[in-house]
């Protein structure tokens, strides 16, 4: 998840900063990187796959009103107090992974979580929340209720019959690549294997490949994806940079001197995805730089 962690105090900035340091997120401070919350919620909402907030619950419930839009596509939304006593799973505890970093962040800084989806509380499996975890877009958002409302009855659910219908379909992956020059095919394709590992998908779910067009003639990546039959898409660092400043993405100075823009892999995945989930932020393996962004 690519998360973005809004503190409005000194304390709550120090907080912040050490929430990114164990369990990654980006950080924005009031008074260094905004003025008003309004304004920057409106920025960030829908643009990261996750917004911590360290405050008092009734101003984020007032602050994000506006942008709520489905179950099935708002961020995730936590709460966490100054103290950092209690990690709050606000919004879409299942399908946007809410309460999964809900968990990760309490046990990070030895803090409470505080889940209150019906399910997590009788320790039962939602079946939104299985879908997200492999992948899978549940459908139609009706069915989602009724079947977990079943499954807290204690009825059983079957995957192939019942009245209720509710189909999963699986997402395709799109791996924005950012790699130095000379880089082999095989080096390449590792690195993407291992960022497959780390969420627990097989490569061969990766159907495009995309980078910045500095990278059109670099051999490791054509080669690549003609081995592995893959889509391969450039875009003009213009191009990424747009996403960039969309998306609030972080840049490498190294990078933008190298190619142009200061973020290839990210910008480069949501220049062919518009508005999907990060399965993978920006991670490093020796040379090369993967981001894995789900094909809605």
């Amino acid at each position: 998840m690519r998360t973005a962690i809004i503190s409005l105090t000194t304390n709550g900035s120090r907080l912040a900063e050490k929430i990114s340091s164990k369990v990654g997120g980006q950080t924005f401070a009031k008074g260094r990187n905004f003025t008003k919350l309004a304004d920057l919620v409106a920025e960030v909402f829908g643009k990261f796959d996750g917004l911590i907030f360290i405050c008092a619950a009734g101003i984020v419930v007032r602050m994000i009103a506006p942008h709520l839009v489905s179950k099935l596509s708002d961020p995730a939304v936590l709460v966490i107090d100054e103290r950092g006593r209690n990690v709050i799973s606000l919004l879409s505890g299942h399908v946007g992974r809410a309460n999964e970093l809900t968990l990760e962040i309490a046990k990070a800084l030895e803090a409470n979580p505080v889940i209150t989806t019906a399910t997590d509380v009788e320790g039962k499996f939602p079946v939104d929340a299985v879908a997200s975890k492999f992948g899978l877009v549940p459908e139609p958002k009706e069915a989602i209720k009724a079947i977990n409302s079943a499954i807290l009855r204690g009825e059983e659910v079957f995957v192939t019959a019942g009245d209720v219908r509710l189909n999963l379909i699986p997402q395709n992956l799109v791996a924005g690549v950012g790699c130095r020059r000379g880089t082999s095919s095989l080096k390449i394709f590792e690195a993407i294997q291992r960022a497959c590992a780390m969420i627990h998908q097989p490569i061969e779910r990766v159907k495009i490949l995309a980078s910045v067009d500095a990278k059109k003639d670099e051999p490791g990546l054509l080669a690549l994806a003609e081995v592995m039959g893959l889509e391969l898409k450039f875009f003009p660092a213009s191009d990424l940079q747009k996403k960039i400043d969309e998306y609030k993405l972080e840049e490498s100075k190294f990078v933008t001197r190298s190619v142009g823009v200061g973020n290839v892999c990210e910008a480069a995945a949501l220049c062919c995805v518009e508005g999907s989930r990060f399965a993978l932020p920006k991670t490093s393996f020796k040379g090369v730089t993967v981001a894995l962004l789900w094909e809605r």
